[in-house]
């Protein structure tokens, strides 16, 4: 019920034409009031706060403002034809990187068929965080998608600028004008 939750929120902001597709780890454990398509998360809310940072950097001005305008910046992140995804349709087991790696891996055909559904050929895919990209990379690539990831862009929890600094290098390198 609760992933139907998590399907329904995103969809509700999916674009016609996706430019950008986001590819982070996982949706929140299942009872989490926490998600990036949920408008009304008032805490821990790592991911859409750093990612709006970086594409409207001219309308942050600060946390609580954008929380209270977080269904406006999702409409602006939908508009401008980014989306996101998960590459495991269920929550992280736990943080352990051999898990982490292993739930990935097992998600793999499954994301696959999502993003060849989701994708055009002009479609830039990101990749959030270095076991996305470290698992997902090649895979991605040898299909064929338009994964334009270099390097890692770290997760943004105790990594926000860097972060920053990636993702807004990569998109920047790829036509986005923030």
């Amino acid at each position: 019920m609760v992933k139907v939750d998590f399907e329904f929120a995103r969809q509700k902001y999916k674009p016609d034409r996706i430019k950008f597709l986001l590819i982070a780890e996982a949706p929140p454990k299942v009872e989490s009031v926490r998600f990036f398509y949920f408008k009304d998360v008032h805490d821990a809310d790592n991911l859409f706060l750093e990612t709006m940072k970086v594409l409207y950097p001219a309308d942050y001005s600060n946390t609580k403002s954008i929380r209270q305008r977080k269904g406006e910046f999702l409409e602006r992140f939908k508009n401008d034809g980014f989306y996101l995804i998960d590459a495991s349709d269920k929550p992280m087991k736990d943080t352990r990187p051999a898990t982490k790696k292993k739930q990935i891996e097992m998600s793999l055909p499954s994301l696959i068929e999502k993003v060849r559904s989701l994708v055009s050929e002009d479609t830039k895919i990101v990749l959030i965080s270095s076991t996305v990209y470290k698992f997902c990379r090649n895979k991605l690539k040898a299909e064929g998608f338009n994964v334009i990831n270099e390097c890692a862009i770290p997760f943004p929890i105790g990594w926000q600028k860097k972060f920053r600094e990636k993702l807004g290098t990569l998109l920047s390198k790829h036509g986005w004008q923030a």
